[in-house]
């Protein structure tokens, strides 16, 4: 089962050849639970009030979360961030990177990221480039 980072979700959304291409691939492989977290939704809505073409993006973006199934941070992926809080102090990656690796660990998905490096410093989470 795997996790659609924003940065996936954001190329799908422009059509761009390699996104459509892993989707493709995923779904030939029967890997058709789509998921993201509910701070990737909030990052794509952030993009969509700081865009031109607001109305156009709406539509894309709400069609888009409405065919995937949101996972969130509950109990277990809070107390999974204040343990990467502790591991990765010295090395960062952001709060709200911090949230979605704690949310994909605790549901135990695959984090589809372009960020590979950067989410590659969370111990124990799988990350897959596109």
């Amino acid at each position: 089962m795997v996790c659609f980072d924003t940065d996936f979700l954001t190329a799908y959304l422009q059509n761009v050849p390699g996104a459509v291409k892993k989707l493709e691939n995923l779904e030939r492989g029967n890997d058709t639970t789509a998921v993201t977290t509910t701070i990737n939704a909030a990052e794509l809505w952030k993009g969509v009030y700081r865009s031109r073409e607001r109305q156009r993006e709406t539509i894309k973006v709400k069609r888009l979360l409405d065919s995937l199934e949101l996972i969130t941070l509950d109990n277990e992926s809070a107390r999974i961030v204040g343990e990467l809080d502790a591991l990765i102090k010295t090395n960062p990656i952001g709060e709200s990177d911090l949230l979605i690796a704690s949310i994909v660990l605790a549901s135990k998905h695959v984090l589809i990221t372009r960020n590979v490096k950067h989410f590659k410093r969370v111990p124990g989470l799988e990350v897959e480039s596109w």
